[in-house]
């Protein structure tokens, strides 16, 4: 991934043919990535992940096919890394195939979510032989979405980066919604254990714990980015253990 001035990301991934010159900028480049995410987590790489990984295609496996689209998927995975394109697989609508960005932020995501419990059914995440997802009309296309998370604050983005949780932590709050609204907002997916609104440099955010880390996922992935009392909200995990 190229982050560029107007904060617009240029997969890494391609399946132009390149010179041995072009190869040895993106070695580098994925090096340069890895000591961001190291940096992020303290000085080294979280557990699991190399930062050598070259993929950036991913095939997810084992879908609830009546509850999950590309959006979802797109909520879920974009917690890793930014989204090129995703593509639920008509003729086997279990399956999806997932583009990343870079293949660190691929070794992101199949390390964390590998497992993960979405809508009742446990995900298998693993790399694609297919380097990238054409672009057609059945593959929806996010390269240019204003949601991917890693166009800026990528640090702390990094950082922010974990397995599914009970906690989610929701951000861009309106600044009089209410308690109330928020728990209407999300407790159809699940048992709310409790809620906890505060802000940050005068920016209203919320956590909200859940009895699982499933019902967590679901209302995260169902609820992120949509409108609540005039703004729209953003979700993602916390690390937290308690309120």
């Amino acid at each position: 991934m190229v982050l560029l001035q107007c904060c617009v990301f240029v997969p890494s991934c391609s399946n132009i043919p390149v010179s041995s010159h072009t190869k040895v900028f993106e070695f580098v480049q994925q090096m340069g990535r890895a000591a961001t995410v190291a940096a992020a987590f303290g000085g080294t790489l979280p557990p699991g992940v190399t930062g050598t990984n070259e993929r950036c295609t991913l095939i997810v496996s084992n879908l609830n096919t009546d509850k999950t689209n590309e959006d979802k998927l797109f909520n879920l995975f974009s917690l890793y890394g930014n989204i090129v394109r995703i593509k639920v697989l008509h003729n086997k609508p279990d399956l999806a195939l997932v583009e990343m960005a870079d293949g660190l932020q691929a070794e992101l995501a199949v390390n964390y979510l590998k497992g993960a419990t979405l809508f009742g059914n446990k995900l298998e995440v693993n790399y694609s032989k297919y380097p990238t997802i054409t672009p057609a009309p059945d593959a929806h296309d996010y390269i240019n979405s204003g949601l991917n998370r890693f166009n800026s604050n990528v640090v702390k983005n990094y950082r922010h980066c974990c397995a599914p949780t009970k906690m989610i932590h929701v951000s861009a709050l309106a600044q009089d919604v209410s308690e109330e609204a928020l728990l209407a907002h999300l407790s159809e997916h699940g048992s709310v254990v409790g809620t906890k609104l505060f802000e940050v440099n005068g920016k209203r955010q919320a956590l909200v714990l859940f009895e699982s880390e499933e019902e967590a996922t679901e209302a995260l992935v169902s609820k992120h980015a949509t409108p609540l009392e005039g703004g729209t909200i953003r979700i993602s995990f916390s690390q937290m253990q308690s309120l």
